[in-house]
């Protein structure tokens, strides 16, 4: 098995170990702020909203979907992700919502799509990027997946620039978070999981170059929160 590979599992397990806390822990660690996040994120979607195929890649237990969803009431997701146990409550809550006739979860490997060449309007993964195996791959298999003209939306965690911001969220970010997450979960190194990860991410520029290799033109950042998270958005060539 290779490297890549092998990070894939470990972490399509840990996820799959915090599914059942996973909605609970999002919303009481951000303050509730990744529901506004999610919901700015589909609006940059623009005219893929209107009747458009939408791919939510990495959707987890399926907000973005959702929120993709209620801001466009005729587009159409597909949530893709590879856990079954996050697909398990996805699945759940989209019917829940009444919106199984628009949302279908879907497993999915992000580094190997099985959707041909243009099949979406819009891509979207929110929280998701950094934790693929192979960034460049999964940016590709993204851009791959898009029709020309079609949008990128990627919502992601970032280190805010001002430093005292900075440093409140370091401290927040690698002590309280790690601690809250593990006590609620009982697996405190999924949550240890989270800060390392980011840290270790590109910077904005960074990512937006990537994302322009990967084949997407007008790549935009929009920071969200004093920089403790942004939207990248672009588009298709």
């Amino acid at each position: 098995m290779s490297t890549t590979q092998s990070r894939a599992r470990a972490v399509e397990a840990m996820f799959s170990s915090i599914a059942r806390w996973y909605d609970f822990l999002n919303h009481v660690l951000s303050l509730g702020l990744d529901i506004t996040w999610r919901k700015k994120a589909a609006a940059r979607l623009g005219p893929a909203l209107r009747g458009g195929k939408i791919l939510d890649l990495a959707c987890g237990t399926g907000d973005l979907s959702i929120a993709i969803a209620r801001a466009g009431q005729t587009a159409v997701i597909t949530g893709g992700d590879f856990s079954d146990a996050m697909l398990a409550i996805a699945r759940a809550k989209v019917a829940r919502h009444k919106l199984d006739q628009r949302i279908t979860m879907e497993k999915a490997d992000a580094l190997n799509l099985p959707y041909p060449d243009g099949a979406f309007d819009g891509v979207t993964c929110a929280f998701g990027v950094r934790n693929f195996a192979d960034l460049d791959l999964g940016l590709a298999q993204m851009a791959r997946v898009t029709k020309p003209g079609g949008r990128l939306v990627i919502l992601e965690f970032t280190t805010p620039s001002n430093r005292l911001a900075a440093a409140l969220y370091r401290f927040y970010f690698t002590r309280i978070l790690p601690l809250l997450g593990g006590l609620v979960s009982g697996n405190r190194g999924a949550y240890q999981y989270l800060p390392d990860t980011v840290y270790a991410f590109p910077s904005p520029p960074e990512l937006a170059r990537r994302v322009e290799r990967a084949g997407f033109d007008d790549v935009e950042f929009t920071p969200l929160t004093f920089g403790i998270c942004g939207i990248h958005s672009a588009v298709k060539k």
